[in-house]
């Protein structure tokens, strides 16, 4: 039974056992429960390529082992404890974000913790609670806390590399005994409907240079980046009680392209605009793919992507002060400049042979 639904006693008159019948309810909210956690393989694989760009093989990957898993859900441990490895902004964390979302129809099984924030030993209690008497026992921990509002969930740890020693090992109790202890009052929360995955740039360099070799195979080149880790000094600890490490591969040439025109796409709807069919001119993309291809940003190609939005912000906000509904990006040398489509000629269809904003 899954820990929102705790039969009712005599001492704590749930509403549910007062207002519905709780048996019947309990017993449909697990069927459901249990139905969520059956995937089509194929169908969740091909979903997230639409989405993930340039990590097929990755994808293809994950999928195989988490249909496994979730197919045979071990006892007392987690669904699965996955380790995604590989430069930034290669969609580590984009994976994972929409993995949560496909499989649970609802970012809200999304846990998602930053763990660059968590350096240092004394900020354990932000994330397990604190022991009654000491600073913050008067809350719960996050990760208690979440995993006491939605169970069935992806735990989300970015960049665990970054927090200190001791705190990656009070995870160990989450993975080996399949619960995590809330310090302030002592609850138990259970983690054997979660799905882990830590993402870690560690040992990027190593996986790179072996993800370049087209001879090696993604199963061979997981293994490879798991041993990446291991010489990069990784929490061995850590690395023991991961299931799978899955190597992300840099993305090169038209990908780069790919996610760079997304993002523009993301932040022209953020102003409540559109891109006009084709509206982003072609030069603007292979000038992308150069910079990141010669100078390899540590942010990666969305270091890029942020350099344009950071362009094309007050002319997107001129566009939409001046009412129109689309936009065009055309090259300017150097800068991008935006060009609003006026909405009569925006409304006019494409083979009426009116005249369109050039580029």
């Amino acid at each position: 039974m899954t820990g929102d639904a705790k039969k009712p006693t005599a001492g704590n008159r749930d509403p549910l056992a007062r207002l519905s019948n709780f048996d019947v309810l309990s017993d449909k909210w697990e069927a459901k429960s249990r139905e969520l956690t059956l995937i089509d393989p194929v169908e969740l694989a091909s979903y997230l390529k639409s989405k993930v760009i340039g990590q097929n093989s990755v994808i293809d990957s994950v999928v195989t082992r988490l249909h496994r898993r979730m197919a045979a859900k071990r006892p007392n441990k987690p669904i699965a404890v996955f380790c995604f490895a590989g430069a930034p902004g290669v969609g580590k964390t984009y994976l994972a974000q929409v993995l949560a979302e496909k499989i649970y129809g609802s970012p809200k099984h999304l846990h998602y913790i930053d763990m660059t924030k968590f350096g240092s030993e004394a900020s354990s209690w932000t994330l397990f609670g604190s022991a009654a008497g000491h600073v913050g026992s008067s809350r719960p921990g996050l990760l208690p806390r979440y995993l006491r509002d939605v169970p069935n969930s992806i735990v989300l740890l970015d960049e665990i590399e970054k927090a200190h020693r001791s705190i990656l090992t009070q995870f160990l109790s989450a993975w080996n005994d399949g619960f995590i202890t809330e310090l302030s009052d002592g609850s138990k929360h259970s983690t054997n409907e979660a799905i882990f995955i830590m993402t870690t740039n560690a040992g990027r360099s190593r996986i790179a240079e072996l993800a370049r070799d087209p001879k090696i195979t993604q199963e061979e080149l997981n293994k490879l980046a798991k041993s990446a880790l291991q010489d990069a000094q990784f929490a061995p600890e850590v690395l023991s009680r991961v299931d799978d490490v899955f190597a992300f591969r840099e993305l090169a040439g038209l990908d780069i392209a790919r996610v760079v025109a997304l993002e523009i796409e993301k932040a022209t709807k953020s102003y409540n605009l559109e891109i006009a069919g084709q509206g982003i001119d072609p030069e603007i993309l292979v000038s992308a793919i150069d910079e990141f291809t010669q100078n390899k940003p540590a942010g990666g190609v969305r270091e890029i992507a942020r350099h344009i939005e950071d362009k094309i912000a007050d002319g997107l906000i001129e566009a939409r002060r001046n009412g129109a509904n689309e936009v065009m990006f055309e090259a300017d040398g150097s800068d991008v400049r935006v060009v609003a489509v006026p909405p009569a000629e925006a409304e006019q269809p494409a083979a009426s042979g009116n005249e369109t904003v050039s580029r």
